[in-house]
């Protein structure tokens, strides 16, 4: 039950929009780089969503999982450093959170490592999302390096959430991921 409070009171702390890749000004430092995967709901829920589901996995799993999902995001932000034109990231992003809360509920451990691997291509478009905010001025090596040091924490939290947490919290988990994708779909 503790979890469950946890969870509610950190989803009230983040940004409720998943438009949190406005281009907006936002002071680029390594303060900020840290804190940008906390903006926007989207990130923070597929992200403890690689964490439970590396965890559930067990194993090598709980390293290579997020591992996997950083580097692709490296990855995006790499093509849109190099003006690489990706058409309806936000409803990509919207929709990896249909895709993750319905890959935390599988149970089959092989079954969900396949599709696991299948729907980290869209850590690309988190990525390409996040380089979409670097302004040309700022230190883009600084910035990215900090947000990309967050995420992995977010990720080893959803893996030590996972961990200590039963099959009740996956599902609560995946309700709050599929809902809020679906919102953000049709919202878009």
């Amino acid at each position: 039950m503790r979890t469950k409070n946890w969870l509610i009171a950190a989803l009230f702390l983040v940004s409720p929009s998943l438009y949190a890749h406005t281009g907006g000004h936002i002071e680029h430092s390594l303060m900020s780089g840290l804190l940008h995967p906390l903006t926007g709901i989207d990130h923070l829920l597929v992200l403890l969503a690689v964490g439970l589901i590396a965890a559930k996995q067990g194993g090598k799993a709980v390293f290579a999982f997020p591992a996997v999902f950083l580097a692709l995001m490296a990855a995006g932000a790499l093509l849109n450093a190099y003006a690489v034109q990706i058409p309806f990231v936000e409803s990509l992003i919207a929709l990896s959170l249909v895709a993750f809360g319905l890959l935390v509920t599988i149970r089959q451990k092989q079954r969900a490592k396949i599709l696991f691997l299948g729907v980290s291509f869209f850590a690309v478009f988190h990525g390409y999302a996040h380089a979409a905010e670097i302004p040309a001025d700022s230190s883009a090596v600084m910035y990215f390096s900090s947000l990309m040091l967050m995420s992995l924490a977010i990720c080893l939290g959803g893996c030590v959430m996972g961990l200590s947490t039963g099959k009740r919290m996956n599902t609560l988990f995946s309700l709050i991921c599929l809902s809020s994708g679906l919102y953000y779909l049709a919202a878009g």
